[in-house]
């Protein structure tokens, strides 16, 4: 099981670059390096609105998340990015141009993605590159900022070196006409706006240094001669498992696993029994992560699906163990040298996220699966078994495995003594994908550091330049200029006030990107050394734009607000026009709060340590009694 080294600097540094930047990330490790703990410790402590997701069902289980497919309610298939003669693409692949028309989100799903700050994507390098850029164009799209993926930060986790993206070969043949390879890291976006690679390197898993050095040496293509005669000094064709041996088969197909699986199975002598899963709420059964319907016999070869959450971790996901008694529901699992274990059901959670009414993002439990956290495991799957532990196995590296997948295979055992060959390896199955080691860039602590520092000073800027961005304040005005029956009213003066509100906003938008553009630069030629020049201009800014916003906005509102409505019609007017005024006051309420907290934060010059005054301050102005009138409508940063 991974345990995680609380000394890790890279943990701290990658929590420090999503808790106070906007620097999208690639966090990449081998196997049993970690990632999955970072990533259920980041969940746990950040302060920003979030999702995760994944490309599969088992996969959006196993991180407590959602599917890629759902969240964005994809259709199946692929999608082209490039301008082509939609005739000429095949049933199954549609262009990003004709995703992006016909996309009919509700105006939750709109208010979820508008209010996303972060998305986690987990398993990373099962998600092709097409299916990356399509997300970014619906989210420039949905949040109305050119920005990639809308201004949404990644955090992109995953190993390329472990299963690449599935792509039909007929899909392929369209799509290679844009993208060198299918995986993620050739999407155009990420190519225009490349990712921070951060590597985790100290591995858990693997307890023997020498078996450690020849998956380095497989995985970087350089494993010579004396070290894979000692890797194939692990074959034994005629391998026999001793009595209460506990080897698993992996196999490169779910027909072969099945097979061996059930011919095991049927093998043991006495009485079937079959332990039926139950399912309450919404779930897609065809991502339960065990059979619904579980058959066991006393004496079957069991692999534990799941960590053990229990105080004294009995079980891990990949441990395996064999069926000793059966009574009911009463199921006792045997181990080689440790006690028996009384099985209990487990439970996995889907989930789905939505926007509040405080425009926070809350995670919903929909569904609940309960079943035994077990599988038949004579044979297993290189697919099935990503992201698990094998103390022994056994590996044909025959012709079956395709490049790539015998280092998968191997990656999967903790130790070369627990490593069974059925056939010898050669160089050649173990060539890595030459895509991926060219892509692959991680920098080391220093330069890390040095980025973390950077991009927390032009984060500290965006957050009080995005301030004072009107677009909120314009979409607001869209709710009203959008309604068919307010603009064909023949009230003249109604519909001159409205254009007015629109140029005047749209004018005091320009002034906002000119301030914006001059706070980064100001960042960008001294840092935040001159901290007083930044100050000086976001108060001059406030008292400018305080005055504007009154004079232009606010006071024309409360003329049109002050009337009595006549009709339902004036009424529903009234209605929206309120609404409007709440969202200038929110804005002028966020533009004071921002200019308060930069005269307040002392020490511009330490960029974690002004972040972190930053949301010390903010917590304690939000809990004001002046701030809790708007606490339920707006957050500021």
């Amino acid at each position: 099981m991974s345990t995680v080294d609380p000394s890790n600097e890279i943990f701290d540094k990658v929590i420090s670059f999503i808790e106070y930047t906007n620097q999208s990330i690639f966090l990449t490790g081998k196997a049993g390096t970690g990632k999955t703990t970072l990533l259920r410790k980041i969940k746990e402590t950040t302060a920003k609105k979030t999702v995760i997701v994944a490309p599969t069902g088992v996969a959006a289980m196993n991180a407590k998340g959602v599917t890629i497919n759902s969240l964005f309610q994809l259709p199946p298939g692929s999608f082209f990015p490039g301008d082509v003669n939609l005739a000429s693409l095949r049933a199954g692949v549609v262009s990003i141009k004709t995703l992006l028309t016909e996309l009919n989100y509700s105006r939750e799903r709109k208010s979820l993605l508008t209010e996303l700050e972060l998305m986690i994507i987990d398993e990373v390098s099962m998600v092709r590159c097409d299916v990356i850029d399509a997300v970014d164009a619906i989210l420039r799209m949905v949040r109305k900022n050119d920005a990639p993926f809308g201004g949404v930060q990644l955090l992109l986790i995953g190993d390329l070196f472990q299963l690449p993206p599935v792509t039909k070969r007929e899909d392929w043949e369209l799509l290679s006409k844009i993208y060198p390879s299918p995986y993620f890291f050739e999407a155009t976006v990420v190519k225009q706006h490349p990712l921070l690679q951060v590597e985790l390197k100290k591995v858990f898993r693997q307890t023997e240094p020498e078996f450690v050095d020849i998956l380095n040496d497989i995985r970087n293509n350089q494993i010579g001669d004396a070290r894979l005669d000692i890797l194939n000094q692990r074959f034994d064709p005629d391998f026999k498992q001793a009595e209460g041996s506990n080897h698993i088969i992996i196999t490169s197909h779910n027909a072969e696993a099945n097979a061996v699986n059930n011919e095991k199975l049927d093998e043991l002598e006495g009485d079937d029994y079959i332990f039926e899963g139950q399912i309450d709420g919404t779930l897609n059964i065809q991502t339960l992560p065990v059979e619904q319907s579980l058959r066991l016999k006393i004496g079957a070869q069991v692999m534990f699906i799941k960590n053990d959450t229990g105080e004294n971790r009995k079980f891990y996901n990949g441990k395996i163990g064999k069926v000793k008694s059966i009574a009911g529901e009463e199921i006792y699992i045997s181990f080689p040298d440790e006690e028996d274990l009384l099985l209990e059901r487990a439970s996995w959670q889907s989930f789905e996220y939505k926007a509040n009414e405080n425009q926070a993002i809350v995670q919903q439990q929909v569904g609940e699966f309960y079943q035994f956290p077990i599988k038949l495991a004579w044979a297993v799957t290189i697919h099935k078994s990503q992201g698990l532990t094998f103390d022994s196995a056994i590996i044909d590296a025959g012709n079956s495995f395709v490049s790539g997948q015998v280092y998968v295979a191997l990656s999967r055992v903790r130790t070369l003594n627990g490593l069974i060959l059925r056939s010898k390896i050669n160089k050649e199955s173990l060539r890595s994908n030459i895509e991926v080691l060219n892509y692959m860039n991680t920098g080391n602590e220093d330069e890390l550091s040095e980025l973390l520092s950077l991009s927390q000073e032009r984060y500290i800027i965006y957050l009080f330049s995005n301030v004072f961005s009107f677009q909120e304040v314009i979409e607001s005005l869209n709710t009203v200029t959008s309604d068919h029956e307010i603009m064909k009213s023949n009230d003249a003066e109604l519909r001159s006030m409205i254009g007015s509100l629109n140029r005047s906003e749209e004018a005091l938008q320009d002034l906002s990107l000119r301030f914006q553009s001059q706070l980064r630069q100001l960042q960008k030629d001294s840092g935040l050394k001159d901290h007083k020049a930044i100050h000086a201009r976001i108060e001059a800014a406030f008292n400018y734009f305080a005055k504007e916003i009154s004079l232009q906005v606010i006071n024309p509102l409360n003329k049109q607000i002050r009337g009595k409505p006549k009709s339902k019609s004036d009424q529903k007017l009234v209605h929206l026009f309120q609404q409007h005024r709440l969202a200038a006051e929110n804005k002028l309420y966020k533009m004071r709060t921002a200019t308060e907290i930069a005269a307040e934060a002392s020490n511009w010059e330490d960029p974690h340590l002004l972040m972190k005054k930053i949301h010390e301050l903010l917590k304690k102005k939000m809990s004001t009694p002046a701030a809790a009138q708007n606490a339920t409508t707006i957050q500021l940063f």
